[in-house]
């Protein structure tokens, strides 16, 4: 038997990044947890503020409203939530018009995005 391998997180946004680009989203990806050595860009990212736990994608649904969505690998147990990411996403949830959701792939990020829209017609 074969062990399933599970794509990376990176795998998973660009494969939501693709959907979102045939379906004429207009959307944001967070280069917030971007990976650097450079510690003049780290001071300036300290600086500016700059966190790693902000939602992944800020998407703007077709009826005027905006989606949040941390992206995590499909196996969960490779995948953890932070509580600052939890935080940012019920601080999220207290805006009208805007929902945030954790979602453990870009299948399931997909299916989120047309339920939304769907339920919105």
């Amino acid at each position: 038997m074969q062990k399933e391998i599970t794509p990376l997180e990176t795998v998973e946004q660009q494969a939501l990044a693709h959907y979102l680009r045939a379906n004429w989203y207009v959307f944001y990806k967070s280069p917030s947890e971007t990976f650097t050595k450079s510690w003049s860009q780290k001071r300036k990212n300290k600086l500016e503020w700059v966190t790693k736990w902000y939602p992944d994608i800020t998407i703007i649904l077709k009826r005027w409203s905006l989606l949040f969505i941390e992206l995590k690998r499909k196996k969960k147990s490779l995948s953890r939530v932070s509580n600052e990411q939890k935080f940012w996403i019920s601080e999220l949830n207290n805006i009208n018009n805007v929902q945030a959701e954790v979602c453990y792939w870009a299948a399931e990020a997909i299916s989120l995005i047309e339920r939304i829209e769907k339920s919105k017609k």
